[in-house]
């Protein structure tokens, strides 16, 4: 059996990457509205491209870990609730400065809200003894 433990953890670890490649695409989704803005047709697949490049430096530095998925899936939905309510509130429709802000925003309280220090504190605050 050893040739199947092979084919089904070569299965688990694509599947782990396809999650890491769909937590990237919303970081990377407001690229969509803000490159027009700046004169330049933004192809349909630039976020794609940009997922999968950040996936692959993220791949070459770290091993592939769920708990890494998890972390980019947490950076992906703070980034997506941030630049969206923000959008929204603010009617950012052209304002290239304030979409970049906006999405800068998102991704560095995506980030800050994935950084393991911050989980451990807060883990050891709720945990009731």
């Amino acid at each position: 059996m050893p040739a199947f433990d092979s084919a089904l953890r070569q299965v688990g670890d694509f599947v782990v990457v396809a999650f890491l490649f769909f937590g990237l695409l919303p970081v990377f989704g407001p690229l969509d509205a803000l490159v027009p803005l700046f004169g330049f047709d933004s192809p349909a697949w630039l976020g794609f491209v940009l997922a999968g490049a950040v996936g692959f430096v993220l791949l070459w530095n770290r091993p592939l870990r769920l708990r890494l998925v998890v972390r980019v899936w947490l950076v992906g939905l703070v980034t997506t609730l941030t630049y969206v309510t923000l959008f929204a509130l603010l009617s950012l429709r052209e304002n290239a400065l304030g979409i970049a802000i906006v999405w800068l925003l998102g991704v560095g309280l995506g980030v800050v809200s994935a950084y393991p220090p911050l989980w451990r504190r807060a883990e050891s605050r709720l945990r009731v003894e």
